[in-house]
């Protein structure tokens, strides 16, 4: 599945290097017109990212992102400052087909745990953005700010376990860079449990890139400074996917 992306921060399209906030690049296009610009093109799946509220959850652009996805027909996943219970009820009252968790779910596994519990694993999105070190691949959280001391692969195992199917995970280094995907990442997640599905984010720049995830086994692409740099359209990749 060929998934589009918008993070929103101040209010506006961006997108960052490598998660370096003062990296931001803004757009000039309207929210709610260019998740119904991917609709109308056949993307069966968009993705949200909250980047205010991930990094301050005070700062939530909530309202904003409801308002502009309210009129779309096809299911969105959405991240950014989920940080409680109330926070996922809201997002799941509000239409949204899925939460994304991320810092969350590598600083507090207990409390999401029981979110899983009581909302069922379909309605979540485990988002695994990594930093490559010597010992392997260490999970950020916090907007990317820091890094935690467990491992990736424990992580994914424990969601699994918890019947959690769908995994996002980006290699930070690669988020906003347009230099290729992380294809050694996806390789060893799909090979470390076939069962998953896993999302691959961050540096697709072409649509050789796109076929050679689909090789790899990967269940979704997300696509977002490649979109809006019209480095190819919606439908492009929806036709490299489905070809490859």
């Amino acid at each position: 599945m060929i998934i589009p992306a918008l993070d929103v921060l101040q209010n506006q399209i961006v997108r960052l290097y490598q998660g370096k906030y003062d990296t931001a690049q803004f757009y000039p296009f309207q929210l709610d017109e260019r998740l119904m610009s991917y609709q109308q093109s056949g993307a069966e799946k968009l993705h949200l990212v909250d980047l205010e509220g991930a990094r301050d959850p005070k700062n939530k652009q909530w309202l904003q992102i409801q308002a502009a996805t309210s009129a779309l027909s096809v299911p969105y996943q959405v991240g950014g400052g989920i940080r409680s219970y109330e926070d996922v009820k809201q997002w799941l009252d509000a239409g949204a087909a899925q939460v994304v968790i991320g810092s969350m779910a590598v600083d507090k596994q207990a409390e999401v745990s029981n979110w899983i519990k009581e909302f069922g694993p379909e309605y979540f999105v485990i988002a695994l953005d990594v930093n490559k070190t010597e010992s392997g691949w260490a999970p950020a959280t916090h907007g990317w700010l820091s890094d935690a001391k467990v491992d990736l692969f424990e992580l994914v195992d424990f969601y699994a376990s918890l019947g959690i199917a769908d995994f996002l995970c980006t290699d930070i280094s690669k988020d906003g860079t347009m230099t290729g995907p992380s294809f050694t990442l996806y390789e060893q997640l799909c090979k470390h449990n076939p069962a998953i599905k896993v999302q691959a984010s961050g540096g697709v720049s072409s649509l050789e890139d796109i076929e050679k995830l689909v090789k790899i086994g990967v269940s979704g692409i997300i696509l977002g400074k490649s979109l809006l740099d019209n480095a190819f359209t919606v439908e492009e990749a929806l036709k490299c996917y489905q070809s490859a």
